[in-house]
This record gives C-alpha cells, structure tokens and sequence, in this order.
C-alpha cells in the first residue's frame, strides 16, 4: 500500500508542467474562442446596418478620418480590435466622397472596460490640436465613437462625425447587434385591450302614438356594450395613436310601450317590452384617432389625457344599420386601466316599427342625434 502511494506522488511530480496548464487551458480557451467568435458575428451585424445612413455625410466634405474608436483589451483580442477598425474604414470607404484618410499621428483605438463590459468615455484633445492636425492633413471632420459590449447580450456602437476645428457634430447615428436569443422590448408595441361600458341613443317616434308609449319613456336607449381592440402609436415617438376595435352591444333600456309589446328583440326594444339584457341587439366597428393633450412620464404607452376622433359604424338587428361620428377624452390611469367619455352624431334613416302584438300596428321612427358614451373599464396588456 505503501509503495502504491508512492508511485502515485511521483507520477504527479513528474507529470510535465506544461501538460498540466494545457489541459487546465483547453476550457479557457474554448471559451475564449466562442466569445471571438460571438464578437465577430456582432460586429458584421452592426457594419451591415451603416452603408444606408452614410448617404446623410454631407458630400461636400472632402476628407474625413477616424480619429478614435474606443474599444476594450480584455474582452477584445488585439486582432479583432485591428479588423473592427479595417472594417470600418472599409465600409466608410463606399462613400467615395468625402474619403476616408488614416491619422498616424493619432491613437485610434483607446481602451477602458470592467470584467463584464467595456465602453468609452471619450476625452477629446482641445480643439486647438484638432485643428492643426486636420489643417495639416487637410482633414474636414473626425470620426469617432463608442463601442460598448454587454457580455451575453449586446454590442453597441455610436458614431459621431465632428467638424475640424469647431467640433460642430455632422453626422451621428447608434447601432445595436443582439445575441442570438435575446428578446429585445419593443420601442412601440402592438397593445390589446377589453373595453365595456354604456351607450345611450336618442330615438324619435311619431308624436300621434302616445297612447302607444309608456308615460315614463323618454326617447332614449341605453346599452351595455363590449370590445375588443388593439391600438399602436404612428411611430415610436409620436404622439398619435390609432384603435381599432370590434364588439356588441346589449340592450338595457328601450322604447316602452302601454299595453303592448314588439314581438321580436330589435336594436331599440326586446321581446316582451323593456327588460333586462338579452342577446346582442348590435356588433359594431370603432376607429379612433387619439392625440395627447397630457403625455404620462410613468407610462410610455398611454397618456394622462388624450383626445380622440371616432367613426363607428352600428350592424343592428331588425332595423337599418347606422353609423356615428364622435369625439371624446381618454385618461390612462395606469398602463393597464383606462376611461373614457365622449359624444358622437349618429347617423342613421327613418324606419318603420315592428308590427305590435295586439294591434299590428307600426310606427315611423329612427335612431339619431346625440349619443353619448362612458367606458368605465377599459383594460390594456
């Protein structure tokens, strides 16, 4: 036993130094490769996005140059810090005017980073230096920037292009290349929301039937109504936004009738006479337009008070459709919940009436005027 442990020792003295910190390196450097690798695939997702902004150089430059790209020595090998700024300058290079000049006299590449990420805090030299050496090479803007790694994520690239002498900034984009995988939130996300809330109508009927109509009816319908809809901003930044929404309505208060009833469930009464809801009496498509009066600090994707324009068109039963033209005011109170209340002119034909159960009689009337509406829940994901 003795000796066998013996043996053991020795073979761990005598293994060769060199054998040992190789295997110990192989992970490492397998590593090391792959994040080369993931670099590599980042940068040429960026470079690809540049040749269509460099149309925005103003052509009467005549020459430009890279005066400092700052990168990272620890996440970036030497190699792929000498490729990034060839790349670069090549792609600059499609401008054929202004073109591109290297700076020997400059330090291009300047390095600061932690562990994790690297990125620039750029200190340029005073602009007396700049100016003397673009008046010396006759160099009419310096390009420089910040290249900026999140380990596992993203690499980050802002360009800036600085008139000689004055630092006046020409040009200036941001570019971002994404790990495969990584979700990136949307800047202006497609939104869905569940709005209800109650709708009331004014209809007209023929003055020569008050026998007809109950002494408590007041020549208004009212609904409950629900949608669903999906809304977005015109652009990322803008303040206009569009819904567009699909629902139905349920009837809750109609016209009321003295001794009488309409046979069927309509837009404007239900079977039997006036009631509790029944089925849907309507579906119905809503456009809005929205325009900030109030932008929310806390909640990108709504506002503290916007104003809207609708155009709604009504599918009813049992009488002609009609269609509503409306403004009115919306208030996000989180980026969830939501109300709403506004006014529309509806338009719509004058009709006749069901015939009544007992005498078979009907009635001209029609659904128009003023119609108000007040969404009380309106819930946003």
């Amino acid at each position: 036993m003795f000796k066998t442990f013996i043996i053991f020792i020795s073979i761990i003295l005598l293994f060769p130094g060199h054998q040992r910190d190789a295997i110990a390196q192989g992970p490492k450097q397998s590593k090391l490769s792959q994040h080369n690798e993931t670099i590599l695939n980042l940068m040429e997702d960026i470079f690809a996005k540049i040749p269509k902004d460099l149309v925005e150089i103003d052509p009467g430059l005549n020459r430009i140059a890279v005066y400092r790209i700052d990168v990272d020595d620890a996440l970036l090998t030497p190699p792929l810090r000498t490729h990034f700024e060839s790349r670069l300058v090549e792609v600059f290079g499609i401008l054929g005017q202004p073109a591109m000049v290297s700076l020997p006299e400059m330090n291009t590449l300047r390095i600061t980073g932690t562990d994790s990420s690297f990125s620039v805090m750029n200190s340029l030299p005073t602009p007396d230096e700049i100016w003397r050496v673009g008046r010396r090479l006759r160099v009419d803007a310096f390009l420089e920037g910040n290249l900026t790694f999140v380990k596992d994520k993203a690499l980050f690239l802002d360009l800036r292009l600085n008139r000689t002498g004055t630092n006046e900034i020409l040009w200036v984009k941001s570019y971002a290349a994404y790990v495969k995988g990584m979700k990136v939130k949307p800047t202006n996300p497609l939104r869905k929301s569940v709005n209800a809330g109650l709708e009331v109508f004014t209809i007209h009927v023929n003055t020569g039937l008050d026998t007809l109509l109950h002494p408590d009816f007041a020549n208004r319908l009212v609904q409950y109504s629900v949608y669903f809809g999906i809304y977005q901003f015109m652009t990322a930044t803008s303040r206009l936004r569009y819904e567009l929404r699909g629902g139905m309505s349920f009837l809750s208060e109609g016209v009321r009738l003295s001794n009488t009833s309409f046979p069927n469930a309509t837009f404007y009464s239900r079977k039997g006479g006036n009631g509790s809801m029944t089925k849907p009496i309507s579906f119905n498509f809503k456009m809005l337009l929205y325009a900030t009066i109030f932008p929310s600090r806390k909640n990108n994707s709504g506002d503290w008070l916007a104003i809207y324009a609708s155009l709604t068109r009504y599918f009813t039963t049992s009488m002609p459709d009609l269609t509503g033209l409306g403004v009115g005011f919306r208030a996000d109170l989180s980026p969830n919940f939501s109300l709403s209340a506004g006014f529309s002119m509806m338009i719509g034909p004058e009709f006749d009436s069901q015939p009544l159960s007992l005498t078979g009689q009907t009635f001209r009337t029609r659904v128009d005027g003023l119609h108000y509406e007040v969404m009380m829940l309106q819930y946003s994901f």
